[in-house]
């Protein structure tokens, strides 16, 4: 059985522009539920202690880390939600782990669908050039948070845009990856 921190077969496949993604659980119940609560019942509540198990597992995957950041949502998405899920817990995740952390460092530029349902190659058409950083990551090792991680595709759109902007490194952390 897989490890939510063993490496699949898509990253050892594709290379990302990422030094690694990682998640502190597997997506299944109840985490799947609590997460879809999360971000589509509006049950913001959810994000301390999601963000609780991801400094849980913390330990078993510590580096260093200059910044965390959340995955941006789209200025009209975040208004029709009321809150940015991934703000919700990179803001948990980093005061629990001691670490820096930044709201606005990444944007996202434009509207994207949804990635469910899409396949890989959709879900890389759909978010590539969606983001951009300012300089203030410049020659940081940065952490992206989400809350899932399927293909990885949207921390590696905003990946390139934290390189293109100079960061030294960037790494992704989520509450759970999909197998």
């Amino acid at each position: 059985m897989a490890n939510a921190t063993d490496c699949c077969s898509v990253c050892q496949e594709r290379p990302l522009p990422l030094q690694q993604i990682r998640a502190a659980v597997l997506f299944a119940d109840p985490v799947s539920k609590l997460i879809h609560n999360l971000k589509y019942n509006g049950a913001f509540g959810l994000g301390k202690p999601l963000a609780q198990l991801m400094v849980e597992a913390w330990h078993e995957w510590h580096m260093p880390v200059d910044l965390v950041l959340p995955i941006p949502l789209h200025a009209e998405r975040e208004r029709k939600r009321g809150y940015n899920q991934s703000a919700l817990l990179a803001r948990a995740f980093s005061q629990g782990a001691g670490l820096d952390y930044s709201e606005h460092a990444l944007h996202r530029t434009r509207f994207t669908t949804p990635q469910v349902g899409l396949t890989a190659v959709e879900r890389l058409s759909n978010v590539q050039d969606a983001f951009s950083a300012d300089g203030c990551v410049q020659g940081r090792h940065v952490l992206l948070i989400d809350d899932v991680c399927t293909t990885g595709a949207t921390m590696a759109a905003a990946a390139n845009a934290l390189l293109a902007a100079g960061a030294r490194a960037v790494s992704g952390y989520c509450v759970a990856r999909a197998v």
